[in-house]
């Protein structure tokens, strides 16, 4: 099946999109006002694999010292891309055109209401006569009014909102666009990517995409998350460059990056059809409604099965599904054989790509609407953390779509319990079996003005024991009400020293000192009625 297939631009001396390799890249988290301190921390991430660096450019100080560190870089041999990071400022980003190799723009927080139409095309004239790339970065939860009084929140919203700036790139005959959909929620950011590859292909357009979930977080679980939102993409031919945001030193996220690109490259061909056609709506997601079965099925949350599952009373060991289970080279032979509902389908990985399970998936689902789904998957690989972005890759695909109701993995070279607590981050990336506090943590930028790391071990050391709750953390008020868009409280930064308190999108406590947040935020979740001693 044809994939979406991008055009190639070039950012500065870098090819991006086409037929050229996936580029990572990442963003600096110091002030870009500390020109030595951005210096060093560009060339330890560019030495780490970043094939593009971002630094946050929040005005005409800030742009003045961005030239001061691509010069210093050049002068260093580092010919790596700098990307100026734009927000709210138009005038701004068209001077950074003059002196950056690409620009980033939000549209739901650079232009508002009509002023597109004017300011735009001057952007876009600008960055023409210098050979400057423009990214058009949307984000969930930070979409223009407009948008959200007809849309709402939603990735229908964030398609409209990136295809009003590209309808006028494709106008003015301005080829050199990357445009990004992001959200902290990866299931929103894959129907995103989705709906806009989609709406582009529709419209003759083939921008190159950037992928990445927002304010991941740190450790294991933004790992995860990171993954269970860009490998299904790869694996259906999206995607031109990425980004893996966490909430630790950015050198520390091209490896993970490199690792993603490299277990699930993108393919030359699909086994079906990414937009149409399927069992499953790829643009909205929707729980698969099987017939419940052994405590499997029916909408409830997907369930592990293991030798030594920690929960007998809501998991399963092998050998209760005794009986109860079907091959799928079974099935086919006898395609009604799981009508009666006494029956579910175990479907195994085997030497089958994901896409060809995938493919498998959507042949059972479109014939049999009642027999559970149970996918099984066998590695032997050793290392944890590079077992935990194959799997969560795997299972990504897979749960994006609501398809499958229980997982059976197995690797003999390591513990049951270190495999349930793997296969648990990835339900919980995927949101189809929440089981721990969730924590939205960007990884922080130039614009933040406290310790973010340290703080999100702190608010974490006092809250992991609110395992219904998501709670963010956010660096600026820039990315902070609307990248952690369906949190239920929030930490964000408000300037030196100070922080406001969020009750969902609202600011219940502004620019209290940071010494008392978070005695603010467990205050105010204690008063919410949502708080529960540990």
């Amino acid at each position: 099946m044809k994939l979406y297939h991008s055009h190639s631009i070039t950012v500065g001396s870098l090819l991006l999109g086409g037929d050229n390799p996936v580029r990572i890249q990442s963003m600096t988290n110091t002030d870009t006002n500390d020109v030595e301190a951005s210096v060093d921390q560009c060339i330890r991430m560019i030495e780490a694999g970043a094939e593009l660096i971002r630094l946050t450019t929040q005005g005409k100080r800030e742009l003045e010292n961005l030239k001061k560190i691509r010069r210093k870089l050049q002068a260093a041999g580092y010919r790596v891309p700098v990307v100026a990071d734009i927000h709210f400022k138009p005038e701004l980003a068209l001077e950074a055109a003059g002196v950056t190799d690409k620009i980033r723009i939000n549209p739901g927080n650079y232009l508002k209401g009509r002023t597109i139409d004017l300011l735009l095309p001057k952007l876009l004239k600008k960055c023409r006569e210098r050979g400057t790339a423009i990214r058009i970065g949307v984000n969930h939860g930070s979409l223009d009014e407009s948008i959200l009084n007809r849309y709402g929140d939603t990735p229908q919203g964030m398609v409209q909102s990136a295809m009003q700036f590209l309808r006028i790139c494709k106008a003015e005959s301005f080829d050199k666009v990357v445009v990004s959909m992001k959200s902290s929620n990866p299931r929103v950011m894959v129907q995103s990517v989705r709906l806009l590859a989609h709406q582009m292909s529709l419209e003759g357009m083939t921008y190159p995409l950037h992928l990445g979930v927002t304010e991941a977080g740190d450790g294991p679980e933004g790992r995860i998350k990171s993954v269970v939102g860009m490998a299904p993409l790869l694996l259906e031919g999206m995607g031109d460059t990425i980004r893996v945001s966490l909430t630790e030193p950015p050198e520390l996220e091209l490896p993970v990056a490199s690792q993603l690109v490299a277990f699930f490259p993108k393919p030359e061909k699909l086994p079906y059809h990414p937009f149409q056609g399927l069992a499953w709506d790829p643009f909205n997601y929707s729980r698969r409604k099987s017939l419940l079965l052994s405590g499997v099925g029916n909408g409830t949350r997907v369930k592990i099965v293991s030798h030594e599952p920690p929960d007998p009373d809501a998991d399963l060991k092998p050998g209760h599904l005794n009986g109860f289970t079907v091959r799928f080279e079974e099935w086919e032979k006898e395609t009604q054989l799981l009508d009666g509902g006494e029956k579910m389908l175990l479907i195994e990985k085997g030497k089958n790509s994901i896409q060809e399970v995938k493919a498998r998936l959507d042949r059972f689902c479109s014939i049999n609407k009642n027999a559970p789904i149970l996918f099984k998957t066998l590695s032997d690989t050793i290392e944890v953390d590079i077992f935990q972005i194959q799997l969560a890759g795997e299972l990504g695909a897979l749960l994006v779509d609501g398809t499958v109701d229980g997982v059976w993995v197995e690797n003999p070279q390591m513990t049951h319990s270190m495999i349930n607590d793997i296969v648990l981050n990835i339900l919980q990336a995927a949101r189809a079996r929440i089981t721990k506090t969730e924590y939205i943590a960007c990884p922080s930028c130039g614009r933040t003005h406290f310790d973010i790391l340290t703080r999100l071990k702190e608010i974490r050391g006092a809250t992991s024991h609110l395992t219904t709750l998501k709670i963010g953390v956010m660096g600026c008020i820039v990315n902070g009400p609307g990248e952690m868009a369906d949190a239920d409280y929030g930490y964000v930064g408000a300037g030196p020293g100070r922080v406001s308190i969020y009750k969902g999108k609202e600011a219940r406590l502004r620019n209290i000192p940071e010494k008392e947040a978070l005695e603010a935020l467990i205050n105010l979740v204690k008063k919410e009625g949502d708080w529960i001693d540990p």
